[in-house]
């Protein structure tokens, strides 16, 4: 068991004689930490017990960690340990009251797009027969500001898009900014078939990668898919963005191109990654599309097989040097209240595990640009009960725990933990996740890769092998 915050014992003796102990400080592992407290956390103690080893544990890592990576810095990779490791505990013993946040967040700056691809939200034929519940309209600072004042001090990465394009709102280089100031990775997925593009504003805003898709080398291939979509235009935005990058000096954000492999477009495949690299994008990724012959049947996936070429060798090295690109704009105060809570568990009953989950549940929340919170990525049709709540840009919408804990939340674990029992205990008139019938895969970003690759891009020592390991096996 972990000492209490203010014993001078146990761990965090053990941390001071790292840090005294005459031996460079990036040195030490944290895996002794990490794995008792992971023991911990798994042998279920009762709700103060529980709260007391935790404050021991925060004690004792931020004591290891801080002259490494000063006060802030280290009160931020403390908690979002804390938070990692709870929610790993929460998930493989399939619990419905989490103490834990998220650990990967999803929000779209606009719910616009430009384009109509098909087996989209805003493919012709859906917004003509009206498949899903989707509104137009860009994401303001203020709800924003109240998604990342609950989730972005635990979480460890976000992605700035789910169904919109996150170029058509101007605010979204702010919003990547706001979001690397909780020390978050960052990713957005983009068609770049904008006119209206500041390429400066995006090479500038910290953000780690951007993943472009572009499913063709020639534009009457490209817009069989991409719907009002203009190559010329993408490929002009593209040079745009690799000069800008060039010139701020930076290496991120790490340019992808993302090659959709369809019947109609597979024996483009190495003729756009000629071009790719070409134009000077750091990656090529071809990945098999996905089934959309319910939208329009003459677009078929091709049985391809995905593969990825590497232009620039150093793409791991360049996110890892974009941690922390504005150090002195962090969210201090944020991190600092976030550090300075205490635990409060929930007592629960044990259920007994029965098969898969889904990791949604327990790694992600998502948000759209006008507020709904979904538990995952899926297309919100009408009645499908996938909107779980709506996040106001005040304070009255519900603490972060209490929205992750929301009813529906709840149901959602339920049902997975013991659908029978699900079953037997819902109401006849009882409003049902979407959830209890989703047809989709349950894993979810981010992935024990992303997962080690986050903490070891802190320092290979202190995060070492089995470290990371422990933090990534879910």
């Amino acid at each position: 068991m972990f000492p209490d915050p203010g014993a001078n014992s146990g761990l965090v003796r053990q941390a001071v004689r790292w840090l005294s102990g005459g031996r460079r400080q990036d040195q030490f592992s944290l895996y002794p930490l990490l794995s008792q407290l992971e023991a911990t956390i798994r042998s279920r103690p009762g709700g103060a017990e529980l709260s007391d080893a935790l404050e021991g544990a925060k004690t004792a890592l931020f004591s290891s960690l801080e002259s490494t990576f000063g006060s802030t810095e280290a009160k931020a990779i403390t908690i979002k340990l804390l938070n990692l490791c709870l929610a790993k505990n929460h998930f493989q013993a399939r619990d419905t009251v989490l103490l834990s946040r998220p650990i990967a967040l999803v929000f779209d700056p606009s719910n616009s797009c430009n384009l109509a691809c098909p087996g989209c939200v805003h493919s012709t034929q859906a917004k003509e027969r009206k498949w899903f519940d989707w509104q137009p309209g860009n994401l303001n600072a203020a709800r924003l500001a109240a998604f990342l004042d609950r989730y972005g001090p635990t979480a460890i990465s976000v992605t700035l898009c789910n169904y919109g394009e996150p170029l058509v709102n101007p605010e979204t280089p702010k919003f990547i900014r706001s979001a690397k100031q909780h020390l978050m990775r960052t990713l957005l997925t983009t068609n770049i078939s904008l006119p209206r593009f500041d390429p400066e504003a995006y090479a500038e805003s910290g953000l780690d990668q951007m993943v472009l898709s572009i499913d063709g080398a020639t534009q009457a291939v490209y817009e069989r898919f991409r719907r009002k979509g203009s190559l010329e235009l993408v490929l002009e935005n593209v040079r745009k963005l690799v000069e800008a990058k060039r010139k701020s000096g930076r290496m991120t954000p790490v340019i992808t191109w993302r090659f959709l492999g369809f019947e109609h477009n597979v024996h483009e495949a190495q003729a756009a990654c000629d071009l790719a690299k070409q134009m000077g994008v750091d990656q090529f990724v071809g990945a098999p599309a996905w089934e959309v012959e319910w939208d329009d049947p003459e677009i078929r996936p091709a049985p391809m097989q995905p593969f990825q070429v590497e232009f620039n060798l150093d793409v791991y090295k360049a996110t890892a040097r974009n941690w922390n690109p504005f150090p002195d704009s962090l969210d201090a105060a944020a991190i600092d209240r976030e550090f300075q809570a205490r635990f409060d568990p929930v007592e629960e009953a044990a259920t007994e595990i029965r098969g898969s989950t889904c990791e949604w549940l327990y790694k992600n929340i998502t948000m759209d640009a006008g507020g709904r919170i979904f538990p995952c990525c899926c297309s919100p049709r009408p009645g499908a009960e996938l909107t779980f709540t709506t996040l106001s840009p005040g304070p009255d919408s519900g603490t972060a725990t209490e929205i992750y804990n929301g009813d529906m939340f709840q149901k959602a674990r339920r049902f997975f933990a013991d659908p029978p029992a699900y079953r037997r205990e819902a109401a006849p008139d009882a409003r049902h996740p979407f959830c209890v019938k989703c047809p989709w895969d349950k894993t979810a970003m981010p992935d024990a890769a992303d997962m080690r690759n986050y903490f070891a891009a802190l320092s290979p020592r202190i995060f070492d092998p089995a470290s990371l390991n422990l933090l990534s096996s879910w």
